[in-house]
Parts: structure tokens; C-alpha cells; sequence
């Protein structure tokens, strides 16, 4: 079973990710934390996105 996307999407969600990971070596962030954050962001946006979804098939 798969998920639905776009080619804007997907570029948004690059472009976000690119812009977190430079900001968080101009910040001097470690690399594993680097990671951590990057996770938590990516698993915040599915949830967001799962809820969503759930929200709209009610109605």
C-alpha cells in the first residue's frame, strides 16, 4: 500500500530539509543530533499528514 505525492511536494520537502541541515551546521550542531532533528521532523510531517487525512475522510 502507497502513498500519493507530487513533484511539488516532494521538492518543498527537499528544499526544508536542505535548509534545516544548513542551518543546523552554521549552528555547530553535532551530527547525530543533526540526524535526530531531521528524524523528528520527517515523522512530525507523516503524522501531520496522516492526520489530516483522517480529518478529511470523516467529513
Amino acid at each position: 500500500v502507497g502513498g500519493t505525492g507530487s513533484i511539488l511536494g516532494t521538492l518543498i520537502g527537499a528544499l526544508i530539509i536542505a535548509v534545516l541541515t544548513n542551518g543546523l551546521i552554521l549552528m555547530g550542531v553535532s551530527d547525530i543530533w543533526q540526524y535526530i532533528v531531521k528524524g523528528l521532523v520527517i515523522i512530525g510531517a507523516v503524522a501531520l499528514d496522516s492526520y489530516r487525512r483522517r480529518g478529511s475522510a470523516r467529513t
